[in-house]
Order: structure tokens, then sequence, then C-alpha cells
């Protein structure tokens, strides 16, 4: 049920130009729209009538949708069609005389050109060069200011990561942070997972050994993977080694579609098993895409995890391009141009998107074993929900938030 937003404060003169209906036409099954700064809008009837707000058709405010498609004639069309002083449309439906009310920035939210709908949903992809300028913000602005927050969550929803720094390195501070966002994600280890060197006891996580590891996906293996990630930094190798590592997955997609689109395509039309079995512990199996993407080519998801891939189940011609797929992709996403290496400090905390980002970590040198990260994860819908209530009275930026 599409909710009737409030008016961001203060917009921009340029913003006032994107919200004001100029001109409006009916056609045989649509409405026109002309916008102040030239766009033009195709709204179709049935969709309009679909998303009606009103107290009969549903409830704005609850987002629960009362109408239903089969209540809405195919041939639904408007009996009046009237754009009043508050640039808003209202609408008298012809089959029973129903009105409905529509507000320009609403419509212009969900305008489905294709520009409209490009600007809703690009991310800022990038490699190594983001070392220059990180998506990062102090501790306590995020604490004690709503502007604050809606920055983080948009450097989460922009580039699929953030570092907060000046966050005191004690335990609890990562459980007050994350759960302030949402609920902490519950696994057979717990809430919260210490990060620490332990050679002797490999069986308990490869993140506790020195060799180094990867760039990843956290947890392929699980039906439901964790989707943002937090790490906060007790204390980290003094030597620099140990640092972490971070690569972009919707940019090495890209990349991967515009070297091979063959490959792409393979890679997105088959998904692959991830498994984990420990002895008697936990034995795990999913299966999944290694990228994600939509009818139109929108790359939604990456999962990739060389530690936990499990043998292919593919139809017998599919077997060899995969693999050839495959390797092409990894020759791609192992190239340290999109690599961003960072280390992580006593106080240092980063938040990232494990449906989108990659991450691993340099060798971590015998003599200094000091290391110390905690983890811990919180569903992706919580922190993209607050994105989008902070965001409709702070700040314009709301029309690209996640959908």
């Amino acid at each position: 049920m599409a909710s009737t937003d409030t008016a961001w404060e203060n917009p921009s003169p340029q913003e006032t130009t994107r919200h004001e209906i100029t001109d409006i036409q009916e056609d045989n099954t649509k409405l026109l729209v002309r916008w102040g700064d030239q766009h033009r809008s195709t709204f179709h009837y049935i969709w309009l009538r679909d998303n009606c707000t009103c107290p009969a058709c549903g409830d704005p405010v609850r987002g629960e949708k009362r109408i239903r498609i089969v209540d809405i004639p195919t041939t639904v069309k408007p009996q009046s069609v009237q754009l009043d002083k508050t640039n808003q449309i209202n609408v008298v439906w012809q089959s029973d005389g129903h009105r409905s009310r529509y507000e320009s920035q609403w419509l212009r939210r969900h305008c489905n050109s294709v520009s409209e709908r490009q600007r809703r949903r690009q991310p800022v992809l990038w490699n190594s060069d983001i070392a220059r300028n990180l998506p990062e913000i102090d501790h306590e602005t995020v604490l004690t200011n709503s502007a604050g927050r809606l920055q983080l969550l948009e450097h989460l929803r922009d580039y699929g990561i953030c570092f907060v720094r000046n966050v005191p390195p004690r335990p609890g501070e990562l459980e007050s942070f994350s759960s302030s966002f949402g609920p902490m994600v519950e696994t057979e280890v717990g809430k919260v997972f210490e990060i620490v060197v332990q050679p002797e006891d490999m069986s308990k996580s490869v993140a506790n050994l020195t060799r180094e590891l990867m760039p990843h996906t956290d947890d392929s293996y699980r039906e439901t993977f964790p989707g943002i990630v937090f790490f906060h930094c007790l204390s980290g190798a003094e030597d620099r080694s140990g640092q972490s590592i971070f690569v972009d997955g919707f940019q090495i997609a890209e990349v991967l579609r515009q070297q091979t689109p063959e490959a792409f395509d393979l890679l997105t039309r088959y998904p692959v098993p991830f498994r984990k079995h420990a002895g008697d512990a936990v034995d795990m199996e999913a299966r999944r895409p290694l990228i994600n993407a939509e009818y139109d080519g929108r790359v939604t998801g990456i999962c990739i995890n060389n530690l936990f891939a499990a043998p292919l189940d593919l139809p017998e011609a599919i077997v060899e391009p995969y693999y050839r797929a495959y390797r092409k992709l990894m020759q791609i996403y192992t190239d340290r141009k999109y690599w961003l290496t960072a280390g992580l400090r006593s106080g240092d905390l980063v938040l990232f998107d494990n449906h989108r980002l990659l991450h691993g970590r340099t060798a971590i040198s015998s003599q200094n074993l000091c290391r110390h990260i905690r983890y811990c994860s919180v569903a992706r819908d919580y922190l993209y929900s607050q994105l989008r209530r902070l965001a409709r009275p702070l700040s314009v930026k709301a029309m690209k938030a996640d959908e």
C-alpha cells in the first residue's frame, strides 16, 4: 500500500520545480503529466486506481491495502481529472464515482520512466579509489543527530558500506549501536561473534586464522544469509597486518557484463550450491546464483564464497561454459584495483551490505596476534526502513531510497 508521504522541509528550488505539475492530459488508458523541469510521466488509469490511498481503499498510515485488483474494472477510466491549487491531482472514476487524490511528490517518486527508475535505483559503483574519500561518519554524530544517522544510512545505500569512527572500544558498544537499527540476528554461535586469532582452533571459524582471507560473502550456505554486517574493532594489529579488504560486488558484476555479457548471463541464470559441514555440529546448504539480477539486468545481489562452494549441480551442457564464466568473474574480483584495503583501528566500526560487498583481510603476522573484532548482523529490512522514515522529513535524497 503506497503511503501519502509528508512533504520534505525546506526543499531546494530545483526540487520544487521537479515536483510542480504544469500540465495534465488524458489518454484512453493513461494520464500524461508534464513537470516543471520538463520531465514527462505516464500513469496508467488502472495503476492510479489500484494505488488510491483514501480510507476506503487502504490505510495510508499503516501502509495496508484494502482494494483488490479484481474489484477494479479492466477498462477503468476517469470521469473527471483536475489539478488543484495545491498541486494535487483529483480523479473521479467513471465506473463507481469513487474519488481519489494524488500528491505531486508521491507521483514523481513513483514515475515509471526509464530515467526516474534509474535515478531511484542507481548505486554508486566504486573501486580502490574510494580510499581517497571514504564514506565515514563520527559515532557521536550518529547517536545524537537524526541527520547524521540519515547520512550513515545514505552511505550504506549508495556505497554499500560506511565507516563509523570513535566508537568506544569496549564490549557492549557493538550491541548498543547495531540494535539501534534493528534486532541482531542470532545463529548457532549467538548474536555476537568474537573474531580473534586462534590458530589452534581451526574448527571454530576460518576468521580466527592468521592466513589471508579472500573477499567473500558471509554465510552463503544459509537459506537466509546475513544482511547488514557490523564489525567493531577493539584492537588492531600494530604492525598493519590483518587489514580488512572490501570489494564492491556490484562493480565487478558490471565489469563482467561489459567485458563478457554471456558470462554475466550464465552467472545470473543458474543457482549453485554452497555448503558448510563441521562434524555433528552443523551441516547447512543453500543454492543461489553468484549474481542476482532483475528482468532489466539491474544487479540486486552478489554471492561469492569459494571456501564454501559445493560441487556444481548443473546441466551437462552448461558445466564447461559455466566454469569459463566463473573463472572470468574470479579474475576480475581478485584484481586489486577493485579492492579497498583499510586497517581497522581500535574504536573503528564498519557496517556493510553483505548482499553487495565482499569482504576479507590480509594475513596476520604471527608476531602480532592482538587483533580483536566483534561481529554481528542485522536484517537489511530494518536499516532501509529507518532510511525511508528518516529521509521523508530530512532529505530529498529519499527518492533514491532502496525499494
